[in-house]
């Protein structure tokens, strides 16, 4: 039995189409991959990696507003790719566990009055009392912070093989 003309055409537009959707699906994916990643407080590749607990602060990690995880989206997706990303300025040293150093400039302010506790620093006693109101001038200050890795964007065997079995199942589609 030979295959119908209009049949092969209607294939190939099916995968042209396909192929045309496949980078925004792929997108969708990894999207969806990097967000999951808050929930599960993992990094997935070949194994799982966990992250490492935070010591301070109650809640999940790394989110305190949800700006974070709401800002990984599409950056652009072209005909052979796509790019997904974050405009957060905190985004990166998070992910890739980076020490940043800088300066940083502090107005001037007024402080008001208030009571303070008794405690010892370095073996010497600091009586309870009360702090006098006074003016701050402004000046600049030195920092160090360094950021613990908790990958939750970038490349993952895991995903490429969610990607792989996605590209698959869609062409599969296009032909029957």
């Amino acid at each position: 039995m030979q295959p119908d003309f209009k049949h092969l055409v209607r294939i190939c537009d099916n995968i042209n189409r396909t192929i045309t959707r496949i980078p925004y699906k792929a997108a969708v994916l990894a999207v969806n991959f990097s967000k999951e990643r808050f929930i599960k407080k993992n990094w997935l590749d070949g194994r799982e990696y966990p992250w490492p607990k935070t010591k301070k602060r109650k809640g999940s990690t790394l989110i305190k507003s949800g700006r974070l995880k709401r800002s990984i989206r599409q950056v652009h997706v072209g005909a052979d790719y796509a790019i997904v990303g974050t405009d957060v300025p905190y985004a990166r040293p998070n992910n890739d566990g980076l020490t940043i150093e800088g300066t940083e400039q502090v107005r001037s302010h007024d402080r008001r009055s208030h009571k303070r506790k008794a405690y010892t620093r370095s073996g010497k006693r600091i009586k309870a009392g009360t702090v006098r109101a006074h003016s701050v001038k402004s000046h600049t200050r030195k920092f160090k912070r360094s950021f613990v890795q908790r990958q939750f964007i970038g490349q993952s065997q895991h995903l490429t093989s969610q990607i792989t079995e996605m590209i698959q199942s869609e062409f599969q589609r296009a032909i029957q």
